[in-house]
């Protein structure tokens, strides 16, 4: 019995990539990559996450020495926290792997593993990465610490180790896990239609909640590329399987901005943030509103999303790259830039890149934001606000052809992105065109 639910407790944050995705929908409100960092727990997981809770609080009542259930009740704290989009639950499990610590501080490669996921879930991903190494050479085949280094190398920006480490974690532990991870790691180097195929392929087998965290990853990719009856298609499957699965609930509501509903998508995106107000949700929302000329309901939503990262920063987890984003469209400039700074000395992903090139924009430092922008699509990441963000910079420097090259490709790339962030991009290119 108590093996068992030590073992679901470790399915749960395996079924995630390792973090809490808000403010951005990689990390930011883009329809873009989702990043490691921010891949939802599917439905049966979070149905099952309060028995199993409350059975492991009730074993270590009984057995408070139980190193291996207090290492288990942590990590189920971090996911109860990406399952309500509450931090408050990050502080619990903080203690709880504390606590596992404490009773076994030797050989305890559950706890470090533990520590792991709990560090990436706070955005700090060095130090995940340091622990989960911790438990490998402990434990060198524990499913939590391969999948949580994959994910901090993702994170990190060192995307030669994260090849390296998916493919000890597919050698050690293969699974849907790794799968998930192999598909976004297609999808950095702009290999779409790979990423897809594996997510597809992988769908056919597995749980019913399985179905529904793999159809909506697809569905995402489908969408993107332009194919939004296959969308449509997977987001049916994928909710049939698990219905109010809020990832597929806030899929839909995108495909509705790619199939030009914004009525729909309003309605849509209120039914998910009722459900779960993460600011990422609360941003596309907020800049739906700015598109159809509602300015007073989208300060509402971008209110509450200050708000909340204020209470996540609150909990320990890092929102610099958040905040930066966020700032830079809908807040402080300069207030963008510090936090971009801040987070490119901590780690060099194409998402921070990205996120650095569009403060410096945004703060009239064109030239180093178009050399950041560079480190931003090294990879060939096929994510149309990046392109967005970079013709926007080259057409402030005066580059038009190539303002005109990155705006149409970045227009080109997703249908669902941001129709206010689209809007924008179509003014600069049709200035661009004229001059």
């Amino acid at each position: 019995m108590w093996k068992y639910l030590v073992a679901l407790a470790v399915a749960l944050v395996l079924a995630v990539s390792g973090g809490i995705g808000f403010v951005h929908g990689r990390d930011d409100g883009t329809s873009g990559p989702v990043p490691a960092a921010a891949r939802e727990v599917p439905l049966g997981a979070q149905q099952d996450l309060a028995g199993v809770i409350d059975a492991l609080q009730v074993r270590l009542q009984h057995l408070p020495q139980d190193a291996e259930n207090w290492a288990a009740l942590g990590i189920s704290y971090v996911e109860q926290a990406r399952v309500d989009g509450n931090p408050q639950y990050y502080p619990k499990a903080q203690g709880a792997i504390d606590r596992s610590l404490r009773v076994q501080p030797v050989d305890n490669a559950d706890a470090l593993a533990a520590r792991a996921a709990l560090q990436s879930a706070r955005h700090h991903f060095a130090a995940a990465l340091h622990s989960a190494q911790q438990s490998l050479r402990i434990n060198p085949r524990d499913r939590t610490a391969l999948a949580i280094r994959v994910d901090a190398l993702t994170e990190l920006g060192r995307y030669a180790g994260q090849l390296v480490a998916l493919r000890q974690a597919d050698n050690r532990q293969p699974g849907i896990p790794v799968v998930a991870r192999y598909s976004y790691a297609y999808e950095l180097r702009g290999h779409l239609d790979k990423a897809l195929n594996l997510l597809l392929r992988e769908a056919r087998t597995g749980s019913r909640a399985d179905h529904a965290y793999l159809l909506t990853l697809a569905a995402d990719l489908q969408r993107r590329t332009g194919h939004l009856r296959a969308a449509t298609r997977s987001l049916h499957l994928a909710l049939r399987s698990a219905p109010g699965y809020v990832p597929a609930l806030a899929s839909r509501a995108r495909l509705a901005v790619a199939q030009g509903r914004l009525h729909t998508a309003v309605r849509q995106w209120g039914d998910v943030v009722s459900r779960l107000p993460l600011p990422e949700y609360l941003t596309e929302l907020g800049e739906l509103y700015l598109d159809l000329g509602h300015r007073v309901r989208a300060a509402r939503q971008f209110a509450v999303v200050g708000t909340t990262v204020r209470l996540f920063d609150a909990a320990g987890v890092d929102t610099d790259l958040e905040a930066a984003l966020f700032d830079a469209d809908h807040g402080e400039a300069h207030r963008a830039l510090a936090n971009a700074r801040d987070e490119w000395q901590r780690r060099h992903s194409v998402l921070v890149a990205d996120a650095l090139a569009w403060a410096l924009h945004v703060n009239g430092h064109d030239r180093a934001a178009l050399q950041m922008s560079g480190e931003a699509v090294r990879l060939g990441t096929r994510d149309a606000r990046m392109w967005l963000h970079r013709g926007q910079i080259e057409a402030s420097l005066g580059m038009d052809a190539a303002a005109r090259r990155d705006l149409r490709l970045g227009l080109s790339l997703d249908p669902g992105v941001s129709p206010w962030q689209a809007g924008r991009a179509r003014a600069v290119l049709r200035q661009v065109v004229a001059r």
